[in-house]
């Protein structure tokens, strides 16, 4: 199925279904005849739609006539009086002139397309219609009430068809009614449905209670190989997707009901009362969707098909970015930090690093559609961070972003993705950097430095001009203590100006530039640009070059104070690197103040925590006796943190002050030893010092995983 190059958005649905291969002409046709029809019948008055309808015959017509209502009632409301119609025939009779259906509902009935491929083009070409529109087309309601309600909305995070209830403006019918037009799914009362009791246990064993509750979904019928499943809220309508996935011999269809009525089926089949409405408002309050901008892919892959599944690429756009919303989505709730998509020789992969630990994830319908659709995949991401499609031959960098409403704050975030693509032995790979600005708010004081650290690293933050230096490994954290400092000191009378590849957050009251080495605009360059700008204190994102370390340590030296990172395994090894970045002793001893070392380490699930006593291999790296008079805990796994033992995690640092006696050894060219040895001396403590000093928060063996290997015979010796 080709996909039209240069296709004109202002065709009609069904035009547009045809040129995408979905329907033939003469179905088009049939389609519009049905149409037609149901207009004209629209039209007539409400006997003769009634006799043609066959709701009435023409005995019970004139039977009517001769009732003494006749005339005060109109002829329906006589007739559902009287028990001759139903109530839904009612329902269709008024609302036969604004609830007409569109070409697309008519071919979905017709079962030449399915709801999957109308809501494909409708959201392609952007041809769905938007619920107020749908309100004023229908006459539920007037402009004046409709806008009302649209600016109310604006503060809130409720639903418009929510507020407009509420404010009964419209009826919980309308709504529905609405909703039902908008994405093409059937909106049934369901009046006496009954579930049989030799249907329950099958339902719910394909639909099971906990699945049910989290996402608010139902099993109504089994009918041979057709499953029809309930929602009362279209925000559940991807769930019916995720299913799909899983049953793939089952034939999926989906009706709406009320919230009413949903809970009282919920309640029949799975015997426990639950509230649909009070459950979608926990949602929204703690809303783990992604809003991603809508931006079209725009493949040209001809007629390519995918041998594994027949699925024609150019028609898995949509599928494509629901399953790139989900793997963002799993990311941003898990608070990952990076999203690995990598492919080999056997199949494709998702990985999470979580809490600094690569974890792959298992949902078997997310393991076929990334397994079949691979490429569009990583399409929709090249989209999104304004990459060249074409381009699979060399290594790319982008970015994107997208908004995220936080459940504990119940405030909306947008968070910032590094996108880097490289190629595989097959095809290519995808990295995901999640800048999530949340985590730069925390502030100094809450990023769970120890006093000892803390309160020497503040007192370096009070000095007019100098260097600080925070040091650690990618991921360890550094960018929220460099800014937790800039929060701690930032005031209406000094100037802060950073360079940073890239800005992982943004501040107001900041100077924030982006270093962008294809113009050869470097931290160097930037740093000496800055210079110029009467800046007060300076962020510079690394001591990355020679000529950055000649700058900062000038700027150090004229009254600036200046912030930046190293590359070392600890605080002292800072000496090491500035001497092999062409700094001297004496400089250092006049400008570096302090450089602050962390590491972040897992932290003990305290749902499952318990005491223990560590294996003999582990805490003998340690100590040549077992430590009596420590405390020993982990996690023994449970669902809270995935039967991991460890959930979220928190700092272990080091902070090496240059105080008089290490800056004269600076002076007299001690070695990195030797300054090391003055510093413990002087009262330094270690990383390993910190984390055994938080062993109620982490275990021992992450400890051992995480600090260096060289500080951990160090501290032995110091023991022995």
């Amino acid at each position: 199925m080709t996909k039209p190059k240069n296709q004109p958005v202002n065709l009609k649905v069904g035009e547009l279904l045809k040129n995408e291969g979905f329907v033939q002409e003469d179905q088009i046709q049939k389609a519009l005849e049905i149409q037609e029809d149901e207009i004209s019948m629209a039209r007539l008055p409400v006997e003769e739609y009634m006799l043609k309808k066959k709701h009435l015959t023409k005995v019970q017509f004139t039977k009517l006539k001769e009732h003494p209502e006749y005339g005060k009632l109109s002829v329906d409301q006589l007739a559902y009086k009287l028990n001759i119609i139903s109530k839904k025939n009612l329902d269709e009779i008024q609302n036969r002139r604004t609830l007409q259906r569109s070409i697309g509902e008519i071919l979905c009935e017709m079962g030449v397309i399915t709801t999957n491929d109308l809501n494909y083009i409708l959201q392609k070409y952007s041809k769905h219609q938007k619920f107020g529109e749908i309100l004023l087309r229908q006459d539920f309601i007037n402009e004046v009430n409709l806008n009302i309600a649209l600016r109310e909305q604006t503060h809130r995070t409720d639903p418009l068809g929510k507020i407009l209830v509420q404010k009964k403006f419209i009826t919980v019918d309308q709504l529905y009614q609405v909703l039902s037009k908008q994405y093409n799914i059937p909106y049934r009362k369901l009046d006496g449905f009954v579930v049989y009791d030799n249907q329950i246990e099958k339902l719910i064993n394909i639909v099971g209670y906990r699945y049910a509750k989290k996402n608010m979904i139902i099993p109504l019928m089994l009918e041979e190989n057709t499953l029809t499943l309930a929602v009362s809220s279209p925000e559940r309508l991807a769930v019916v997707h995720e299913l799909a996935y899983v049953y793939t011999h089952l034939k999926l269809k989906c009706i709406f009901v009320s919230e009413e009525k949903f809970d009282e089926l919920f309640e029949t089949l799975y015997g426990v009362a639950i509230k649909a409405s009070k459950a979608a408002e926990d949602d929204r309050s703690r809303k783990e969707t992604v809003s991603l901008i809508d931006i079209d892919l725009g493949e040209d892959t001809g007629d390519t098909r995918d041998t594994k599944s027949g699925t024609i690429y150019g028609t898995t756009t949509i599928e494509a970015e629901e399953v790139v919303n989900f793997i963002i989505k799993y990311g941003i709730i898990n608070n990952a930090s990076d999203i690995h998509i990598e492919q080999n020789r056997k199949k494709p992969k998702i990985r999470y690093r979580i809490d600094g630990i690569l974890q792959t994830l298992k949902l078997a319908w997310l393991d076929e559609r990334i397994n079949d659709m691979i490429g569009a995949i990583i399409s929709r991401i090249k989209v999104i961070s304004n990459l060249d499609i074409a381009e699979r031959r060399m290594p790319q960098d982008g970015v994107f972003r997208v908004n995220y409403f936080d459940r504990e704050k119940k405030q909306g975030f947008d968070l910032d993705f590094r996108v880097a693509t490289c190629p595989a032995i097959i095809g290519e790979n995808v990295t995901l950097r999640i800048l999530d600005s949340r985590k730069a708010d925390v502030g100094l004081d809450r990023l769970n430095h120890s006093s000892h650290v803390l309160e020497p690293f503040k007192n370096t933050l009070k000095s007019s001009a100098g260097m600080v230096l925070v040091s650690g490994p990618t991921g360890s954290g550094k960018t929220s203590t460099l800014y937790g400092a800039l929060m701690h000191i930032n005031n209406p009378g000094i100037k802060i100006i950073t360079a940073e590849d890239p800005i992982e957050y943004s501040f107001p009251d900041i100077m924030q530039t982006q270093i962008k080495p294809k113009i050869n605009l470097t931290f160097a360059k930037l740093l000496r640009s800055f210079l110029r700008f009467d800046p007060d204190i300076i962020l510079v994102g690394e001591m990355r070059d020679k000529e950055t370390a000649s700058i900062g340590f000038d700027a150090a030296l004229t009254g600036h104070l200046l912030l930046s990172t190293i590359h070392t395994n600890d605080a002292v090894s800072a000496i090491t690197r500035l001497l092999d970045l062409g700094i001297e002793h004496n400089q250092m001893a006049s400008s570096l103040m302090a450089v602050l070392a962390q590491r972040l380490v897992r932290t003990t699930c305290q749902a499952c925590k318990k005491e223990y006593n560590p294996k003999k291999e582990e805490w003998t790296l340690l100590f040549d006796k077992f430590p009596e008079h420590l405390a020993f805990f982990t996690g023994e796994g449970c669902e809270e943190c995935k039967f991991t033992g460890y959930k979220g995690r928190t700092l272990i640092s080091e902070i090496f002050v240059v105080d008089r006696n290490v800056s004269l050894a600076l002076n007299r060219g001690e070695n990195e030893n030797e300054i090391r040895r003055i510093a413990l001396k002087g009262g330094m403590k270690t990383m390993l010092d910190d984390g055994i000093m938080k062993l109620n928060q982490t275990t021992l063996e992450e400890l051992i995983r995480v600090v260096p290997h060289e500080m951990l015979k160090e501290f032995k010796a110091r023991k022995e």
